[in-house]
């Protein structure tokens, strides 16, 4: 990570969220301020989630959490390189209570949390409708009126892969709710269809998903699960022919990093969290009256939302993605 020395004072401090998906959203905000020309930019956040951007366009230096800091711990670290401004969009008190307590001059984010209270440019983000990413765009638009139209990220994380000599997908089949994960045998069928129309298939995944994975990928695919940091994750789905996940953190990446992205929805509404990219949708199957419940798991018998999306119409959707 960047050493105190490197880091700038009176930046623009970005937080990153801990959840790979959210943090894939910033990166659409990161290259709107580059494009306005602010700068200098410190992101900081968790370890893992910094990592992405470190060394990268997207900002001038970054700051890894020490364990998980109390917001007197965080305003402590932004009076001590006299951050000028404060960009928090977690749905969390914590990063705007320490902005303000740094007396920070401009924290901009959303109300969530009472985190509103304590900035001085703020808007309403689950209140709100439309994308999640030009929600973040209309609270920006609060201290930048006149901001150009979100951008997608078009993410490059920099680093060199061992790609397959053949055109491949990358398949993501992992999710932290049962509730929004794609039945396993759907994404086996799936695999064995890419693989006999001459594609090879990357799964990727983290280590916590690790059985899922091997069940997906068998001999036929490559098990990448565990095996790759974030940054080269995305190396890997921004040179795919097209990427399929759930709503899931890695879904949201390959999206920002410009893929072919098919995110497949259950219990959640793809009308807000369709991720963000040029070639990206979501898929839900329409006419489940409990959909989107929004719960961790579902008590539906056959998890009808997700298990009723057949292998056969995902394989037309991503033909359909490539040949756009």
């Amino acid at each position: 990570m960047t050493s105190a020395i490197d880091i700038p004072e009176h930046a623009t401090w970005v937080r990153f969220p801990r959840f790979v998906g959210d943090c894939a959203m910033q990166l659409p905000v990161l290259r709107l301020l580059r494009m306005i020309g602010v700068g200098p930019i410190v992101v900081w956040g968790p370890k893992l989630v910094v990592g992405l951007v470190e060394g990268t366009w997207f900002c001038d230096a970054t700051l890894a959490d020490e364990g998980k800091p109390g917001p007197w711990a965080m305003a402590r670290t932004l009076r001590h390189y006299k951050a000028a401004r404060s960009i928090h969009f977690p749905k969390s008190l914590r990063p705007a209570l320490a902005a303000w307590l740094a007396r920070v001059p401009e924290r901009i984010g959303v109300n969530e949390s009472l985190a509103g209270i304590f900035n001085t440019h703020s808007g309403p983000f689950w209140d709100a409708e439309g994308p999640f990413l030009l929600r973040y765009h209309a609270v920006l638009a609060r201290r930048w009126p006149n901001l150009p139209p979100m951008p997608y990220a078009d993410f490059d994380p920099g680093v060199t892969i061992d790609k397959p000599g053949e055109p491949y997908f990358c398949f993501m089949p992992g999710s932290t709710w049962p509730s929004k994960a794609w039945p396993v045998d759907h994404y086996r069928d799936l695999l064995l269809k890419a693989r006999a129309a001459g594609f090879a298939v990357v799964v990727l995944g983290s280590p916590e998903e690790a059985a899922t994975c091997a069940s997906v990928a068998g001999s036929e695919g490559i098990n990448l699960c565990g095996k790759t940091t974030l940054k080269e994750a995305a190396a890997w789905m921004r040179g795919a022919a097209a990427v399929l996940g759930n709503d899931s953190g890695l879904s949201h990446l390959a999206a920002a990093c410009g893929a072919p992205a098919l995110a497949i929805y259950g219990a959640t509404d793809p009308g807000g969290s369709t991720p963000w990219g040029p070639r990206s949708r979501g898929l839900r199957k329409e006419g489940i009256p409990c959909a989107p419940c929004f719960k961790p798991a579902c008590f539906t018998p056959g998890h009808p939302g997700l298990a009723g999306i057949g292998p056969d119409q995902v394989w037309a959707e991503l033909k359909e993605l490539i040949s756009v």
